[in-house]
């Protein structure tokens, strides 16, 4: 809404005028338009940035429940084969 106010009144004379008695120049309107721009530019990155970022935390939790089955697996192991050594089954926690 806000890109389309001040693109229409870039070309509106009449509004221009009416802007005009707020001390709101056609200077301020192109550089508004300007900022709008850049605005929604810096929001595109920041959404693919986003993005990137909640498929990384969603592979990185993949990763690591991938991990505890393989320790549930080794600590399952390591119980079995120390059976008759308690202190080193105790030392891996």
């Amino acid at each position: 809404m806000v890109r389309r106010f001040y693109s229409i009144a870039q070309t509106d004379t009449d509004i221009q005028a009416q802007m005009a008695r707020l001390y709101l120049s056609i200077k301020h309107v192109t550089a508004t338009n300007a900022l709008i721009t850049e605005v929604e530019a810096a929001r595109g990155v920041y959404l693919r940035e986003q993005g990137e970022s909640q498929d990384a935390t969603h592979n990185k939790n993949l990763v690591f429940d991938q991990l505890d089955d393989w320790m549930q697996e080794f600590y399952a192991v390591a119980k079995i084969a120390l059976e008759d050594r308690p202190q080193l089954a105790e030392s891996m926690g």
